[in-house]
């Protein structure tokens, strides 16, 4: 009986490093973002869709709501994607911008 003693706070604590373990995958970026730099500000941007980018900090922060910011945001979605942005929106508590956007009027370098 005397092995059975520590095997519950073992297993316990096993666990708690497992589920700590999983959260911390959780908070990697997504394998397809790119990192682009824009006036000294670095994002990652990624496709969510054909018509739809993502824009996020690459540390678990909030981006930019500044104006300059935003419009940062915006630069770095239009050279990634190569397409004009067209609408945004801030999503995930201000952690992500979403923008759409229009890839027939592709922008002209």
């Amino acid at each position: 009986m005397k092995a059975f003693r520590h095997a519950a706070p073992i297993a316990s604590w096993a666990l708690l490093c497992g589920a700590g373990l999983v959260a911390c995958t959780g908070m990697r970026a997504d394998p397809a973002a790119q990192r682009v730099t824009v006036e000294g500000r670095t994002y990652l941007v990624s496709a969510l869709t054909a018509g739809t980018w993502i824009a996020s900090s690459p540390t678990a922060g909030p981006i930019s709501t500044t104006p300059a910011g935003r419009a940062a945001l915006l630069q770095a979605i239009e050279q990634h994607s190569g397409c004009k942005v067209t609408d945004v929106d801030y999503s995930r508590g201000g952690m992500q911008l979403d923008a759409q956007v229009d890839c027939a009027s592709r922008l002209k370098n």
